[in-house]
């Protein structure tokens, strides 16, 4: 097969790079930087292929200069991926449980070749087996625990290998190997009592720890299994097994930025959309290290990335810096239908369709549609888009992309009255939609800000542009999509602004003015976590859900004021009139503070001061 490829972004003069379409015909590749094509068709091209200029040179109607344009882009968004990646070494080791002997044993003679098994027995008994009483199996960072006793009536240590138990056990239960059958023992105790060296105790236990990389449980075997299971498989899922345990390769796409993450390690608590999105169960959360990303059981569904209200988690393959700055090299025509696909979908669909050229149409390759968040939508749409579709398998979208759908058609419907611009459907569906009559960009406007500090503050400036776009009434959004929007609303004869709710608001929702003394809030950045609430000592904070498409969503906004106090001394600013009354109220209800005594009205140096000079 000729994989010469036909689409090819080559070295121009000095700096420059030129597109070009070979239309098939070999062609020297010591200057190509970048083709069209699919790496899973030819995954050891010399060069970086890219299904994006695949689709738009065969597809699409652009100029050799928009397609050099697209090339460039396409070029460093392949330069710009960073992550991890690591080979797994494999560990063959594997704990088998059975109920039944003959079961494990068979198990054995079958799998002992390419799998290094530690048998347990969790009932019955067996020579060459040893059985597990008290077993609790626990999940593990690499694997599973396992804490168990195993009988142990024979002292080898002591045993001298006389053979005077032997004969003396009326059931002939202690076999010459020194092997005590307890199913057919009565505890008689003649063994124990003939051991000149009492070497043999019926009662004797010994605790074992094993720790394992996969647990095979056999058919039939009952035992109790921790919440997650991921390290435990039966002999239904044989090839998951050996896929766990063999070398493979991971990739670390998908990173926390702590810095912005709504997650309080302090409280334990806060965002945990992440976490809960995630069906494979790879998140966890906690005090000790926040949010942690098991690579292993991640599949890269992208439903933690799509869930995500603040951008703290990034995918590496296509982070949203990188794709922001994508357009300051592509620049959208207005109007133009945006088709967002994985490499698969666009191959189907490129191999399916009649190489029929679709007008006003750019088709991009997003490794995984389902990481999608209304921040890439609502761009898109800014720049001019007057539709977006995204191509996934299923007829319908995953639950986290799907409420990012809902959301942007929600706001565009609102402000602009635009029916669903954005759609998802399958690829041999989307002839169809292309054919149909573009849809026209309401916007005078377009937006032409990329750069990214993070992705709510753009999301947060997104909204705002296209709401100083509409002439719409302001309203407000409620239900699951607007879920990750809302005010908070202060009480201010609670509020001491202590400003404990500012240190933990990492998105920046939350700010203090020293000079105004003041506590603001900037609501299009309040991504709803509670973590204010929960910290505010005086109950002064409450939540209120919703996103208001209005100008004051996207200002600052006073939540409470305070009157400073000065030191009576020196003048120095040291609190404020709320606090101070807090404090003195608390002081009195326990008769620790006398209401005459100026003594708190003095900043902390000036306090040590007239407390030595009131000893002197």
């Amino acid at each position: 097969m000729n994989n010469s490829p036909s689409h090819l972004l080559r070295r121009g003069k000095g700096a420059d790079m030129v597109f070009s379409s070979t239309a098939g015909q070999n062609q020297a590749h010591r200057d190509v930087l970048l083709a069209g094509g699919f790496p899973r068709a030819y995954p050891d091209s010399p060069f970086p292929l890219s299904p994006t200029l695949q689709l738009n040179a065969d597809l699409a109607c652009f100029s050799e200069t928009a397609m050099a344009a697209i090339g460039r882009a396409e070029l460093v968004r392949a330069n710009s991926q960073s992550f991890r990646s690591h080979v797994l070494k494999p560990d063959p080791r594997v704990t088998v449980l059975g109920a039944d002997a003959r079961a494990v044993n068979g198990f054995l003679d079958r799998y002992s070749g390419v799998l290094d098994i530690e048998p347990l027995l969790v009932t019955g008994s067996d020579p060459d087996l040893p059985t597990a009483d008290n077993l609790e199996i626990t999940n593990t960072e690499d694997g599973c625990r396992l804490s168990f006793t195993v009988k142990q009536p024979v002292d080898f240590n002591r045993c001298t290998y006389c053979g005077a138990c032997g004969p003396v056990c009326p059931e002939q239960c202690l076999s010459e190997l020194l092997y005590l059958d307890f199913s057919r023992c009565t505890l008689c105790n003649a063994c124990v009592q003939i051991c000149p060296r009492q070497a043999i105790d019926l009662h004797a236990v010994e605790q074992r720890v094993l720790q394992t990389p996969a647990v095979l449980v056999l058919d039939g075997t009952r035992i109790d299994l921790p919440q997650k299971t991921e390290r435990i498989f039966t002999p239904d899922n044989l090839d998951q097994l050996f896929a766990a345990i063999y070398a493979a390769q991971v990739d670390e796409v998908i990173s926390c930025n702590r810095s912005i993450c709504q997650y309080s390690t302090k409280l334990g608590s806060g965002c945990t959309l992440c976490r809960e999105s995630c069906p494979h169960e790879a998140i966890s959360q906690n005090r000790e290290n926040g949010v942690r990303i098991d690579h292993i059981q991640c599949t890269e569904c992208g439903a933690c990335l799509a869930s995500c209200p603040t951008g703290a988690l990034q995918y590496g393959r296509f982070t949203d810096t990188v794709f922001t700055e994508y357009f300051r090299t592509v620049s959208l025509p207005q109007n133009v239908t945006v088709v967002l696909g994985n490499e698969e979908n666009l191959h189907q669909f490129w191999w399916q369709t009649d190489k029929t050229r679709f007008e006003t149409v750019f088709f991009l390759e997003y490794p995984q549609p389902g990481a999608l968040t209304s921040m890439h939508l609502f761009l898109l749409y800014a720049m001019g888009a007057g539709q977006i579709i995204i191509l996934g398998q299923a007829g319908k979208a995953p639950q986290p992309v799907r409420l990012q759908i809902e959301l942007v058609n929600a706001v565009l419907n609102a402000l602009f009255n635009s029916q669903s611009p954005v759609l998802y459907a399958r690829a041999d569906t989307l002839a169809g939609e292309l054919k149909k009559t573009h849809r026209q960009s309401p916007l005078t406007t377009l937006y032409h800000d990329f750069s990214l500090t993070n992705r709510r503050e753009k999301l947060a400036d997104l909204l705002s542009f296209l709401c100083r776009q509409s002439d719409a009434e302001p309203l407000r959004l409620t239900g699951a999509a607007a879920a990750v929007f809302g005010e908070v609303n202060c009480d201010r004869e609670k509020c001491t602004l202590c400003t404990a709710c500012v240190g933990e608001c990492r998105i920046g929702a939350l700010s203090a003015d020293a000079d105004n003394f003041s506590l603001q809030q900037l609501p299009a950045l309040c991504v709803q976590c509670g973590t204010c609430v929960e910290l505010c000592p005086e109950d002064a904070l409450v939540l209120q859900p919703g996103l208001s498409l209005h100008a004051d969503f996207f200002t600052l906004q006073l939540l409470a004021r305070a009157e400073p106090v000065k030191c009576l001394e020196c003048g120095k600013i040291f609190g404020t009139q709320q606090s101070l009354a807090r404090v003195m109220a608390v002081l009195a209800t326990k008769n620790m503070w006398d209401s005459t005594d100026e003594l708190l009205h003095y900043c902390e140096t000036c306090r040590v001061v007239k407390l030595y000079e009131s000893q002197q």
